[in-house]
């Protein structure tokens, strides 16, 4: 017998897609961007859904970062870094799926560990699990608190940087993907130490295959940042399509965009290089990696993620108007991410 539900809730979840899909910029709404945070979506076969906040702090002497997922797929389980993860839905606010995360101090990296856990999305509120502590966000854009169990406190808030939300990608039906972003001040603590810095809350729903990638994100002290994204054809491809970097300046209140850049990156003994030049925009980074995290995901496609802290030792920026560099900016904290199959 057809499940009329069922149907139905797929077309909501494509529509969900077309529409972010279609706005592809910071021109999203706090009605859409707070919806979409808040909701579950029906999916599909190739279905995928995840809430991903990570968080950068660099107020004290070294970076400290934290990171937070909770996802589900399609199917009845998944091979979450050799763990067997039973995936279910429970009823139109809950699933059984998986929340993963760690913390890097400022002196290491502490796995928070994989959990096999319960999430329940009600209005304004996310609730979860993950090592034993509970995991709540609640409020609304751009006011949120994110608490984890007693480690975590942190209150979120708009600041004055010039991107601060958007929404964004691909529909080619029966394949697309879609996601929200909030790019936010944060304040609290993590393990009982003072945190100020920024976070970046991300919601995603796609229908499609896991695929290769690239994507980093530096926050630089004076607030301005710059971020990374490219498609690959395998593990050491250097060949990159849909391409694009940007760099959003706090003191001019300006985003320099490279949207078709051709790109160069690699990795030499715990340093990464990136070269990006688009026309008369050129962009250049060696970051040093100072901790790292590996994903493996294996069941209805597979995947393996790498997630490398950086600092940035070198950064240049030039237009045919400006040259920008890290003396500009005092120094930052980020992230890049290596996706394979």
């Amino acid at each position: 017998m057809i499940d009329i539900n069922k149907i139905r809730g797929i077309k909501k979840t494509y529509s969900r897609i077309r529409k972010l899909s279609s706005i592809n910029g910071p021109d999203v709404s706090k009605a859409l961007l707070d919806s979409t945070m808040y909701s579950i979506e029906k999916l599909p076969p190739l279905g995928k859904e995840y809430w991903w906040f990570l968080f950068f702090g660099q107020s004290g002497e070294k970076p400290v970062q934290f990171m937070l997922s909770m996802c589900r797929k399609y199917g009845k389980s998944v091979l979450f870094n050799n763990k067997r993860m039973a995936l279910k839905e429970l009823g139109k606010n809950k699933f059984l799926g998986v929340t993963t995360g760690w913390i890097y101090d400022g002196e290491k990296l502490i796995d928070l560990e994989d959990t096999n856990s319960v999430t329940e999305i009600l209005s304004q509120r996310i609730k979860s699990e993950i090592s034993g502590h509970e995991v709540v966000l609640d409020g609304n854009f751009p006011n949120y608190k994110l608490r984890v169990g007693d480690i975590i406190d942190l209150e979120m808030k708009k600041t004055n940087h010039p991107i601060y939300n958007d929404a964004l990608g691909v529909f080619l039906p029966p394949f697309g993907v879609g996601w929200v972003d909030a790019y936010l001040g944060a304040e609290g603590s993590i393990l009982g130490q003072e945190f100020k810095g920024t976070a970046h809350l991300q919601k995603v729903v796609g229908v499609t295959i896991f695929g290769p990638m690239h994507w980093a994100r530096i926050v630089f002290k004076n607030g301005s940042t710059t971020n990374l994204f490219c498609l690959k054809t395998g593990k050491g491809s250097k060949t990159y399509f849909h391409r694009s970097m940007a760099f959003h300046d706090v003191r001019d209140n300006k985003t320099i965009r490279l949207d078709n850049p051709k790109l160069k990156i690699s990795i030499d003994n715990d340093v990464l290089f990136i070269e990006g030049r688009d026309g008369d925009k050129q962009l250049r980074a060696v970051l040093a990696i100072y901790a790292k995290k590996k994903y493996v995901v294996r069941g209805g496609g597979s995947q393996t993620y790498i997630e490398y802290a950086v600092t940035p030792k070198e950064f240049e920026l030039k237009t045919k108007d400006k040259t920008i560099t890290l003396d500009d900016l005092g120094g930052g904290v980020g992230t890049f991410e290596d996706g394979y199959w």
